[in-house]
């Protein structure tokens, strides 16, 4: 049977397609597997995390920080807040669709999102947003961690349900801050599971939040099980089970992800681990800060540390730049004297730290502090120079940080003993009341993005101690210049409060209550065979939320398949076409879907060769022709 030009040069196509395809298909098991194994896996039944410690039944009020610096963000993936996160000034709606102010900010209406539910099904709503509210400001003293922007900074007073959906909250100052701190950063509870509880300590039950994952089982001081919330505000998580491994051990977390018994650990990688990470194929280095420094911490409250001219000689001693070189092999870098995390929008433009040795001598000699013969000094009364640091005995790039310390400080005449403690130990040993002078002398300590983002930070790190902030647990730092300031710029709106933070950090710089050591480059380990959906959130790193929310992983990791058609013969007259195809994977595994994707691509592409050079030899058959 004869066949027309037009169908013999579609039959040319589907034979060349089909020919292809079948190559194609027969090569997919080894020209497919490179580019297979270069597509994330975005999404999983189940993956493991290794996390510091455990934080009791994870609720707001029963947290011990035992997951520092992961603790909010662990909370989170069970609990949801207005908005997120608190690391931007204008943070994303979450459960809130809108929060819009009165003229003086004194009053905030907000909107949430039409049909949210809690894990059990029950509606969230407006009531739930007021309770949350009125509940932490009753139980204000039983959660240090979140009920300070709710009973002190901004001062909630009251609210009005005006309809399912919307909520009137009143302040009894201007409150600015309120999308970031608390709207960004306050974890919404539910108004049926805790209206009856009237003494927190007593409750022990699973939480119920709205949080992309719903905690279903613990296994005290081993593990938490999370299961997937299919209906999130966010979308179904990409991930359906979540276990937290609590490993206290760096070194044993580490080696746990060697060995795939976790898929990622949740605290930055080791230092002297980087290189042998780099060179293992199977696990995955990311970038993610979570702007996590590690500080020095000084009683102010305990002579001779009250003095803050001993306080500033000892930062002067310190060559922090060294610290870094030595403790963290450069992947940070050094400390600043004016404290907040230099990427934060309230870092001081001044941001700097003074080396001084001859310097922080001469001001110790001007000031009375004597050198003995055996090269310590003492106080005027007569005492030596020696004092304390307790470090986390879980923590040995801050153990080997404090040795360096100790021998920097040595050098103005000053002893440092470093003092190892477990978290829980340390912890204790650091507390006081405001009518108690704490016995320790200085502490390090880590802390991550909410001691550095929050615009009231400064105030409640460092106001005098007393019914403001929460001083009196850091350092008991005083001083009453540094308060006025940053009481008044707790009502200036966001916009115009950096002037007024960058004349605390002046302060805080002369008085050196604490000293930051460093600002850690954050870098976080994975099994890319297991999950590879890990999205970097500024504040967070990748221990977050948005690293299971569907459409932000999908964003985050496109996928690029370049392919190529190359002429079949020198005599051919096809030009080599390059296409580029850019895909998401969406399912763990799916490796026949996604190489039948690719084989279609590569057809697509000899389909356009092959009508190329048909039309190229019709128009050449034609110009002879007309010859």
């Amino acid at each position: 049977m004869l066949i027309g030009p037009h169908r013999r040069f579609w039959a040319r196509v589907f034979i060349a397609t089909v020919t292809v395809g079948s190559l194609l298909v027969g090569v997919t098991q080894s020209s497919y597997t490179a580019a297979a194994q270069t597509a994330p896996i975005l999404t999983a039944a189940k993956v493991r995390i290794a996390i510091p410690g455990a934080e009791n039944n994870l609720t707001p009020f029963t947290i011990t920080f035992g997951a520092t610096p992961n603790t909010h963000d662990f909370l989170m993936m069970v609990y949801d807040s207005l908005f997120w996160s608190q690391v931007k000034p204008e943070p994303d709606p979450w459960l809130a669709e809108s929060a819009i102010p009165n003229a003086d900010f004194t009053s905030w209406t907000v909107k949430l999102k039409p049909k949210l539910t809690w894990h059990d099904g029950k509606p969230l709503t407006a009531d739930d947003i007021l309770f949350t509210f009125e509940y932490f400001l009753k139980n204000k003293s039983a959660s240090g961690r979140y009920a300070h922007h709710v009973a002190d900074v901004p001062p909630f007073k009251s609210g009005v349900v005006l309809d399912p959906l919307t909520v009137r909250l009143d302040f009894s100052t201007p409150a600015p801050q309120f999308k970031a701190l608390p709207g960004a950063d306050l974890p919404i509870i539910p108004k049926h599971q805790w209206e009856s509880v009237t003494d927190i300590k007593t409750m022990t039950a699973l939480p119920i939040g709205s949080g992309p994952y719903q905690l279903v089982e613990i296994q005290p001081d081993q593990l938490y099980k999370l299961k997937a919330n299919p209906s999130h505000v966010m979308g179904k998580p990409t991930v359906d089970e979540i276990d937290l491994v609590i490993v206290k051990d760096p070194a044993a977390a580490f080696a746990a992800l060697k060995t795939g018994d976790v898929d990622m650990v949740a605290r930055n990688v080791p230092p002297e681990l980087a290189k042998d990470f780099a060179g293992d194929s199977k696990i995955k280095v990311i970038a993610g800060s979570k702007f996590e420094t590690s500080q020095i911490f000084f009683n102010a409250r305990k002579a001779p540390l009250s003095d803050p001219v001993l306080r500033k000689a000892i930062s002067m001693s310190l060559n922090l730049k060294a610290v870094v070189e030595t403790a963290l092999l450069g992947k940070g870098e050094p400390g600043s004297d004016t404290f907040i995390h230099p990427d934060s929008p309230w870092a001081s433009l001044k941001s700097s730290h003074g080396f001084d040795v001859a310097g922080a001598n001469a001001m110790l000699d001007k000031a009375g502090y004597t050198l003995g013969a055996d090269k310590v000094r003492t106080s005027a009364d007569g005492t030596k120079l020696k004092f304390s640091v307790l470090v986390n005995s879980f923590e040995p790039t801050e153990i080997r940080a404090a040795q360096l310390v100790a021998e920097q400080a040595a050098a103005i005449g000053v002893t440092l003993v470093v003092e190892t403690l477990d978290p829980a130990a340390l912890r204790a040993r650091r507390t006081a009341t405001v009518a108690e002078v704490p016995k320790f002398d200085a502490y390090v300590s880590t802390l991550e993005a909410h001691a550095h983002v929050d615009p009231d930070g400064l105030y409640y790190f460092f106001h005098s101690p007393g019914t403001k902030g929460f001083g009196v647990s850091v350092s008991g730092f005083s001083n009453a210049k540094f308060d006025a300031t940053v009481e008044g710029a707790t009502v200036i709106g966001l916009g115009d409060r950096l002037d007024e933070l960058q004349a605390a950090e002046d302060v805080l710089a002369a008085e050196i209550p604490g000293q930051v050591l460093w600002y850690r480059t954050g870098e976080y380990a994975y099994r890319p065979d297991a999950y590879g959906g890990w999205v970097s959130d500024p504040g967070h790193g990748i221990f977050t939320k948005r690293s299971f929310a569907p459409d932000t992983v999908k964003a985050a990791h496109p996928v690029q398949v370049t392919t190529t058609t190359v002429a079949a013969s020198s005599g051919s007259t096809a030009a080599a076409t390059t296409t580029t195809v850019t895909a998401t994977t969406t399912s763990e595994g799916d490796g026949r879907s996604s190489a039948l994707a690719w084989v279609l691509g590569i057809g697509a592409v000899v389909v356009g060769g092959v009508a190329v050079a048909a039309r190229s030899r019709r128009r050449r058959s034609h110009d002879d022709a007309d010859d």
